[in-house]
This record gives C-alpha cells, sequence and structure tokens, in this order.
C-alpha cells in the first residue's frame, strides 16, 4: 500500500490516528485459510492481544478463526465480536477468579493452565457452579526461540508454563480433579520468529514428549502449538503476507501427531501487523544542521509513549514515511 497516495485524504484528520488497510487483511486470512484448507485437523486462532479493535475482530471471526484470549475482557470481546465460545481459548499466568468465572460460564473451549495452583483453582471454581472446565496443560519445552530475550518464553528460564520433567505427574493429578477435563498440551516459545528451524526444533521436542507420554499410557485430544510467526517490519511493501505456507509445512512435516489429534494455533502479529500504520504530523525536527549529544537528527511526534511502546521495550524497527 502506498500511504503517499493517501496524503490528500489524511490532510483533514486530526492525528494521530491509525489507518488499517482492510484489503491487505482479507487477503492475509485469505492466505491463512488456503494455507491449512488441506489440513482440516489444522485450526487457527487469532491472539487478540496483537490488535482488540472491535471492527477487525468481527471481520476475523466472520472468517472462521477462533480466538486466543489473555484476559477476561478479551474473553468478552471475542463473544461479543461473534467468535464462538467453541472456538475460543484461554491463556496467561494471572487469570483470575472472575476471568474463570467469566471463561466457565461461557462454556469457552480450553483454559491454557501454566500451573499446579492454577488447575486446582479452576477446579475449585468450576465445582461451585456445576461445571467442568476443559484445560490443556502449558509445557515449556526448554526450545530457544533465538528473538528478543523480552519476548521469548520457552526456556528454563523463562516465568511459563510447567516443565517437561513434570508434565507425566501433572496429568496424573488432573485426572483426579472431578472437575477437570484435562484435552491437550499447549506451547508457545516466543514471539516475530524469523527462523522457522526453530519451529522444527519444537517439533522434536513435542514427539519426543508425546513418546514419553504414550509409554506412560496418556493421550491428548489436542496439541496446541501458539504462535510465533513474525512479520517482516524492514520491507513490509515488498511481504504483505506472511509465509504461512511454509509456516504450517513445518508442521505438517515435521510434527507427528497421533490418530483424530487436533492441531491449533495462536497467530497474532502475523495476522494483522503488516496492515496497520499509526499516522501523525511531525511537529519539530532538530539537528538537520547541528549536532545533538553525537546523536544526529531527532524528530518528534505528538505521542505518548503507550502508543510506541514496542521500539522502546524490545528494539522493534519502526519506520517513518515523510
Amino acid at each position: 500500500m502506498d500511504l503517499r497516495a493517501l496524503e490528500s485524504r489524511f490532510q483533514t484528520l486530526e492525528t494521530p490516528f491509525y489507518y488499517y488497510d482492510l484489503d491487505v487483511l482479507h487477503e492475509t486470512l485469505a492466505a491463512v485459510k488456503g494455507a491449512i484448507a488441506d489440513a482440516p485437523y489444522m485450526h487457527v486462532h487469532y491472539a487478540i492481544k496483537a490488535n482488540s479493535n472491535p471492527k477487525l475482530l468481527e471481520i476475523i471471526a466472520n472468517n472462521g478463526l477462533g480466538a486466543d484470549c489473555v484476559s477476561g475482557g478479551e474473553i468478552s470481546a471475542a463473544l461479543s465480536a461473534g467468535f464462538p465460545a467453541s472456538k475460543v481459548v484461554f491463556a496467561g499466568v494471572g487469570k483470575n477468579d472472575k476471568e474463570i468465572l467469566n471463561g466457565l460460564t461461557s462454556e469457552i473451549a480450553c483454559f491454557n493452565v501454566e500451573s499446579l495452583p492454577e488447575l486446582m483453582r479452576i477446579n475449585e471454581l468450576a465445582a461451585t457452579i456445576g461445571k467442568t472446565a476443559r484445560v490443556a496443560f502449558r509445557i515449556n519445552p526448554n526450545v530457544d526461540a533465538g528473538t528478543h530475550a523480552k519476548i521469548t518464553t520457552g526456556l528454563n528460564e523463562n516465568k511459563f508454563g510447567i516443565s517437561l520433567d513434570d508434565t507425566i505427574d501433572a496429568v496424573k493429578h488432573a485426572r483426579q480433579l472431578p472437575n477437570i477435563e484435562l484435552c491437550g498440551l499447549h506451547f508457545h516459545i516466543g514471539s516475530q520468529i524469523l527462523n522457522f528451524v526453530v519451529f522444527e526444533n519444537l517439533c522434536k521436542r513435542v514427539n519426543d514428549l508425546q513418546d514419553t507420554l504414550e509409554k506412560a499410557g496418556v493421550f491428548v485430544k489436542s496439541i496446541n502449538m501458539g504462535g510465533g510467526l513474525g512479520i517482516d517490519y524492514q520491507n513490509p511493501k515488498d511481504h504483505p503476507i506472511p509465509p504461512f505456507t511454509e509456516y504450517f509445512g513445518i508442521f505438517k512435516k515435521h510434527l507427528c501427531l497421533r490418530p483424530e489429534q487436533e492441531l491449533h494455533f495462536e497467530l497474532g502479529r502475523s495476522v494483522v501487523g503488516q496492515w496497520k500504520f499509526d499516522c501523525s504530523y511531525f511537529v519539530c525536527k532538530t539537528g538537520e544542521n547541528e549536532k545533538i549529544r553525537d546523536s544526529g537528527c531527532w524528530v518528534y511526534r505528538p505521542y505518548s509513549s503507550c502508543n510506541v511502546w514496542c521500539p522502546s521495550l524490545y528494539r522493534k524497527l519502526n519506520s517513518f514515511i515523510g
């Protein structure tokens, strides 16, 4: 998309604002669905934390994707936008009682459980309202995502998930709880992953774990591989659609599913990151003809840090079109 061609339309709008190219969104969603059309056992959930604009959620829901939520508010937003509860999964390390009850009463598809204390609390709350909670254990596979340290989530040193060594004990514990139905295993090792060897390594680790569980007589209905597929920040116009066919192809080739197992994914930025632009006018520019602390040129925009926090926290590239 050529933003310069839209400049005349933007002249009358108060800045800052977000501009969404819905044509690219529809092309992206078509690419996602096309890449898994030959694999009916594959299911994609959109990670709402990537962008929770209600109109965009409606479009994504209408295209048949599920929703990956990390708060009670996101569950409500997903249901309001038209995502069926049967396609909503609830992740996150800090689920509170109200959020858990929201998920239970809404009869969402699955809770991605991070720890045994969380599992026990879900069981207790489910018992109070006569519900059975469907859960998947989030397992920390100790796979290096090779991405920024602040968005790496699949190593032993990270706070997320149950360790591989504790998986069988966790499964045995879940089977003893009357209001818990263990339906799957969940993995998510990080974000903005561009090296597909990382996903191959994750597949190998999941295969090894499934072999171990099978020897212990454990079978789960679903495997959730999380998300993490990155996008091209350097040349977004050249690559507006992420390589979904290659991405899903990694799992088709390297992941050894058991008969009748379902495979789930939770994609966020790869669905929405390529077609949203934040637009504003520069309010001043300094340093063109002078040195400022040997740093070169400074450009100022009327934004607060909460609007553009990714560059400062994650060293994300933030391109400007002047």
